[in-house]
């Protein structure tokens, strides 16, 4: 009987462990659909959520938008909020409800979040979806496989244009063409970039997209991934393979003498 009893006693205990033990991938449990459902989340939507989290090791609640009794608003699927939850909440409807069970890796990872959230925690949410506004599909744009240039500015006086050579000083304000966010402006700075054109210093879609500007010009450079950082990418702000857009002004130019004027 008692080893009945101890054998009893392990399989709970085993049970216990199991159900604690740290997942490794996202779980997504559905435990309220609405029957209707005209619309569902999709990445870029503006949506407000309630939600309730707590650890999965000991199931501590470490934050609440339904005890502050004020929804959270984000957009989904573009970073604002953890992995887990910017892939857990695609898909649902209005009214609907799940709890997510998130992995430490699709939450705060090795760092934690403040004294709350222990590093490497994996975390339950149970959140309701309340309100949605589908973001309307705007038509998808071809990544361009040339450089384009498009002069914005033409100064009435250009006693000089730019050459291969030439020591410049340019504005300018870089975006992404995939989504338009900037991750680099010399304007944000109040700062020129000082540089000489069509030596490699620059990447090739400057050092050719910039030739024969006149100082005051500007210019709209959309920059193909091969004139720019090509499949390895730049730090954390371009991805791989990004096709870029740049606004220019050339703001100082002292051409290079040729060398038979020497």
């Amino acid at each position: 009987m008692q080893l009945c009893n101890l054998f009893a006693y392990l399989s709970l205990a085993v049970l216990a462990l199991a159900q604690n033990e740290a997942p490794t991938e996202l779980k997504i449990e559905v435990t309220h659909k609405p029957d209707d459902c005209p619309a569902k989340t999709k990445k870029g939507d503006n949506i407000e959520v309630h939600y309730t989290g707590t650890l999965l090791s000991n199931g501590n609640k470490f934050d609440s938008s339904v005890d502050r009794g004020e929804p959270f608003a984000l957009t989904l699927g573009v970073g604002q909020v953890i992995k887990g939850w910017d892939e857990g909440l695609i898909g649902m409807c209005k009214g609907e409800k799940r709890t997510l069970t998130i992995p430490s890796s699709m939450a705060y990872g090795s760092r934690g979040a403040g004294s709350d959230i222990p590093p490497n925690a994996a975390l339950v949410f149970t959140v309701e979806l309340l309100s949605l506004k589908s973001k309307t599909a705007a038509p998808e744009k071809s990544d361009p496989t040339e450089l384009q240039i498009e002069v914005t500015h033409k100064p009435d006086d250009c006693p000089a244009t730019a050459k291969k050579g030439d020591s410049i000083e340019v504005h300018y304000t870089g975006t992404l063409f995939s989504n338009g966010n900037k991750f680099d402006s010399s304007v944000d700075r109040g700062q020129p970039l000082p540089l000489t054109l069509g030596v490699g210093q620059v990447i090739k879609g400057w050092d050719e997209g910039l030739l024969g500007m006149c100082q005051g010009e500007k210019r709209t450079l959309t920059i193909p991934s091969s004139m720019a950082y090509g499949s390895r990418g730049f730090g954390s702000i371009i991805p791989p393979n990004s096709a870029l857009v740049f606004t220019v002004e050339l703001v100082s130019l002292k051409s290079k003498i040729p060398r038979e004027e020497l």
